[in-house]
């Protein structure tokens, strides 16, 4: 059965290629699309990995990179005289990333004026506390996008299983490693992404760990920061009262 996971953070193709682009340092008016089309399909086959619902547009996203793909490999043909050039195969995708980016950029420039209207009073301060909310902030400075890298970065380290004749006796489910990340957080109080996961010895075992991992994120009952670029990500509990 599918396992879904939805975060604030996370929006959807549009936001995946501009992530590969910042990640990659790329210049957005002049997309690798062959590249870019590669380590796009990489993450699709990281997420089904990952039994991850991968929505309908993300597929209509990664046919249209490969039709792009196609067309850019096609020679083309000399304009004659008088003729106007064809049009970049890439264009219209390109416009599609900048006005998505524009839009983005223009929440955030709300979202701060927002932050910045809710600290004005004009009248002496009253005690809010009664008023406050009782459950911790949402996730900030992580996306899903950053925390599949971490995950794609230990998959890679650990080898793949062989199928096995027997049926296996032990499978640790989401719901068990969710205690056990809990646990070890309780004592550690934070951690690295690397170590709360460094007790899944098997892919399948990293595979619910990494699960059950987003399981706490979305249920905001842990907090996930990287301080700097590519940083590795640290983990923190953030039990609700």
């Amino acid at each position: 059965m599918a396992y879904e996971v939805v975060l604030d953070k996370f929006s959807g193709p549009l936001d995946l290629l501009l992530h590969l682009i910042r990640k990659q340092e790329l210049n957005i008016h002049d997309i690798p699309i062959a590249m870019i089309t590669d380590q796009y399909l990489s993450y699709l086959h990281a997420m089904d990995e990952l039994s991850l619902e991968i929505a309908s547009e993300f597929l209509v996203m990664a046919a249209t990179l490969l039709a792009i793909k196609s067309r850019m490999l096609l020679p083309r043909p000399e304009p004659e005289p008088g003729q106007e050039e064809d049009v970049d195969p890439r264009a219209e995708l390109v416009e599609q990333l900048l006005e998505y980016q524009r839009a983005k950029w223009a929440a955030e420039q709300l979202k701060e004026r927002e932050q910045r209207q809710s600290l004005v009073f004009t009248r002496e301060a009253l005690d809010l506390t009664p008023y406050a909310p009782t459950d911790p902030p949402p996730v900030t400075g992580v996306t899903l996008w950053d925390l599949v890298d971490a995950f794609r970065s230990l998959l890679r380290k650990t080898p793949k299983e062989q199928p096995a004749a027997e049926i296996r006796g032990h499978v640790v489910s989401v719901e068990a490693m969710m205690e056990q990340m809990t646990h070890r957080l309780r004592l550690w109080k934070t951690c690295t992404f690397s170590q709360l996961l460094q007790f899944a010895r098997t892919r399948s075992e990293l595979v619910s760990g990494f699960l059950a991992l987003l399981e706490l994120v979305k249920n905001r009952v842990v907090v996930c920061e990287q301080r700097d670029p590519f940083a590795e990500i640290t983990i923190s509990l953030e039990e609700i009262a």
